[in-house]
C-alpha cells in the first residue's frame, strides 16, 4: 500500500492506493491515519481517509491547524531537506537538498486498525524520492531512524546548541500528540545551525561520530528508463499486516548488527553463552577449518532506543535457530510462576506447518524450559524479560 502524490492540476494531492495482503484502502476510509516510524513512536497523523472526486485521498483535520501532510512529518522527523508538494519546481543537480525534491510515493505497511477509535496506523517503510528532472531515488525509513536514534543518544548529554536541538527533536518526535509544525522547525533550525540546506545528518554524523553513512548511496538510485518506478512502487504487498510486522523486525535486525556497536555486541554474546546456542543448547565455536562459528548474537529489540546493543538485548543462536526465532516459528517467553525461559512454537505457525508440509519436528523437539546450562553463567547477560515481553506484544498480538 502506498500514499501518493498526484500532481495534475495545482499542487498534488495525496492518495491511498494499493492492498496490504488481504487489507484494500476501502477498508481505511473513514478512520483516522496515525503513523508508526518505530513501534516505539507512533505520531497522530491528524488526518482522514477519505472519499474526494472518486478517489481515497487524505484529507487533513481542519480544526487542528498545527497538523502537516506525512511528506512533510516525515522529512522533519528524519532530517531531510523540505521537500516541495508540486513536483513540477523540484528543479536541481541534487535530490535531497531545501525545497529541491517532492516525495513522490511513500510505501507503508497497515501496523493496526482500531475501528473501536476510528483510526488506522501505518508504518511508512519506503520513500521514493523524485524531481522535475526526472531523477529517482529510493529511502528505506527503518534505516534513516536508525542513524536519527543514534544521533538522538549521542547527544544525551552535550550543552552545545546543536545537542540542545537535537534533544528538543527528540522529544517532541517522541511525543504522541506532538505539534508537527514544531518538529518542523526544530528541524529547519538544525539546518540553520549546521548552516547547510542540503541533508543536515552526514554533518552531525560526522561531527559526533568521525564519520557517515553518507547522503543517498549507489544502491539507493532508480535507474531512469523513461518510465517510472512509480507506477508500482509500494501499490501491491501480499504480505499480511502480522507478516509485514516481522519482515519489518529482521530490517531493523540488519541494521543493529552493523557498524562497531554492532561487532562488539556479536562478541559479548557469542563469548558470553561460550558459543552455546541458546535454544537448542549445542556449541559451535569456530575451528581451525571453519572461517566463523556456526552461532549468530539475535537482537531481542532491534528498534529499542537505549540499550539496542547491550548483551542482556540479545541472545545467542545457531544459524538455524535464529531464523526460526526471527520468522516467529519459535516464541522465546519467561515463566514468571518458574523462572525459566520457556520455547514454544504459536498455534499459527502449526497450522501453517501443516498446510505446507513444513517439517517442524526438530523445532518441536525444543519446545518447553530453556535448560540453565545453555544460558550464561553471569546471569547478568540473561535476555531481560521485559524486552522480550514488548517483542512478543508486537509479533504476537492477541487475536
Amino acid at each position: 500500500m502506498r500514499i501518493a502524490l498526484r500532481t495534475s492540476g495545482g499542487r498534488g494531492e495525496y492518495e491511498l492506493a494499493g492492498t496490504q495482503g488481504d487489507v484494500a484502502v476501502s477498508d481505511l476510509l473513514g478512520l483516522q491515519l496515525c503513523y508508526e516510524v518505530t513501534p516505539e513512536i507512533v505520531i497522530s497523523g491528524r488526518a482522514l481517509a477519505t472519499q474526494a472526486q472518486g478517489k481515497p485521498r487524505i484529507r487533513l483535520l481542519s480544526q487542528q491547524n498545527n497538523a502537516i501532510h506525512l511528506y512533510r512529518i516525515l522529512a522533519a522527523v528524519l532530517l531531510l531537506p523540505k521537500p516541495l508538494r508540486e513536483l513540477k519546481r523540484a528543479h536541481g543537480s541534487k535530490l535531497l537538498f531545501h525545497e529541491a525534491y517532492a516525495m513522490t510515493a511513500i510505501k507503508v505497511d497497515v501496523a493496526a486498525i482500531d475501528r473501536s477509535h476510528g483510526r488506522v496506523v501505518l508504518r511508512p517503510t519506503d520513500i521514493l524520492l523524485g524531481n522535475a528532472a526526472h531523477e529517482e531515488a529510493s529511502l528505506g525509513v527503518s534505516q534513516r531512524m536508525s542513524r536519527i536514534l543514534r544521533v538522538w543518544k549521542a547527544v544525551e548529554t552535550g550543552t552545545d546548541p546543536l545537542s540542545v536541538k537535537l534533544r528538543q527533536h527528540r522529544d517532541v518526535v517522541r511525543n504522541p500528540t506532538a505539534d508537527h509544525k514544531q518538529i518542523e522547525q526544530i528541524a529547519h533550525d538544525i539546518a540553520h545551525i549546521l548552516k547547510t540546506e542540503s541533508d543536515v545528518l552526514p554533518v552531525i554524523e560526522t561531527q559526533l561520530f568521525g564519520q557517515s553513512s553518507g547522503v543517498l548511496g549507489e544502491e539507493d538510485y532508480i535507474e531512469w528508463r523513461g518510465l517510472s518506478v512509480w507506477d508500482s512502487f509500494g501499490v501491491q504487498d501480499d504480505l499480511t499486516p502480522i507478516a509485514a510486522k516481522r519482515q519489518r523486525v529482521k530490517q531493523w535486525r540488519l541494521v543493529a548488527v552493523r557498524g562497531a556497536e554492532g561487532t562488539a555486541f556479536r562478541k559479548a554474546i557469542s563469548e558470553g553463552y561460550d558459543f552455546r546456542c541458546a535454544f537448542s543448547g549445542i556449541r559451535l565455536p569456530k575451528m581451525n577449518t571453519t572461517d566463523s562459528s556456526g552461532v549468530d548474537a539475535a537482537h531481542i529489540l532491534p528498534w529499542a532506543t537505549h540499550n539496542i546493543n547491550a548483551p542482556t538485548n540479545g541472545v545467542c543462536l545457531s544459524k538455524q535457530c535464529h531464523w526460526a526465532f526471527d520468522e516467529g516459528v519459535l516464541k522465546m517467553d519467561w515463566d514468571r510462576s518458574c523462572n525459566v525461559y520457556v520455547l514454544s512454537i504459536p498455534r499459527e505457525v502449526e497450522k501453517s506447518a501443516r498446510a505446507s508440509r513444513f517439517d517442524l519436528a526438530g523445532f518441536q523437539s525444543m519446545a518447553g524450559s530453556i535448560p540453565r546450562k545453555n544460558l550464561p553463567h553471569d546471569e547478568t547477560l540473561w535476555p531481560d524479560i521485559h524486552y522480550l515481553e514488548a517483542l512478543n506484544r508486537f509479533m504476537f498480538p492477541p487475536c
